[in-house]
């Protein structure tokens, strides 16, 4: 008889394989929402906290200058305008023009982490792109299954076998951190999925959904 967990991480291997198939079309909206509010990113530094440089390597933008700040086994010049630096995120101090944090808020699991990311955020630059998997999704972004993230730690880590390393977070969370943010909702299969708070020059706010 298959224990429940191995049917879970069964059934999470498929949902996430349907998930990806079905999500091509919003990371594509994705993409028009960032160059909406950033349309002079090609003359831009950008700053990527947690990031990877793949995600820049396979973008259909190319900013100026990249770098990206995430714990790695040391730094590196990839090319001559991405640059991966080993280090916290949390920790990261300097300036650039636009800060890019895509799935680093929702990794996060304690308020105090997810409070310091944000100040972070707001002190390197004035122009940012935050992400974050949706709470308010119907299914846990880890295992697919019903309302699993809404449950505490430790019942998730029994469901699914292994300690949660997703947080998803709230509308009210994104918007309570990131003031003055267009908070976006990006919908897969009629559900938000995750939320995106960009903060763009003024001239350049895109419109809000």
């Amino acid at each position: 008889m298959p224990q429940p967990q191995h049917l879970v991480r069964a059934w999470s291997v498929r949902a996430h394989a349907a998930r990806t198939q079905m999500e091509a079309g919003a990371r594509a909206r994705r993409w028009l929402w960032f160059r909406e509010a950033f349309p002079d990113i090609e003359r831009l530094r950008v700053v990527d906290l947690g990031g990877s440089t793949e995600f820049w390597l396979h973008a259909p933008v190319r900013p100026a200058h990249v770098r990206v700040v995430a714990t790695a086994d040391g730094s590196a010049e990839l090319t001559g305008w991405l640059v991966r630096e080993a280090g916290d995120p949390l920790a990261w101090s300097g300036s650039c023009d636009v800060v890019v944090c895509d799935g680093l808020l929702d990794r996060l699991s304690a308020p105090t982490d997810r409070a310091r990311l944000a100040d972070v955020v707001h002190a390197c630059a004035e122009r940012y792109w935050v992400r974050a998997s949706a709470r308010e999704h119907p299914l846990d972004p880890e295992t697919s299954l019903p309302a699993v993230h809404l449950l505490p730690g430790h019942v998730r880590s029994r469901i699914g076998g292994s300690a949660p390393v997703l947080f998803p977070a709230r509308r009210a969370e994104l918007r309570s951190r990131f003031p003055g943010a267009v908070v976006r909702g990006e919908r897969v299969a009629g559900f938000v999925a995750s939320w995106v708070a960009a903060k763009p020059r003024a001239d350049h706010l895109p419109s809000r959904t």
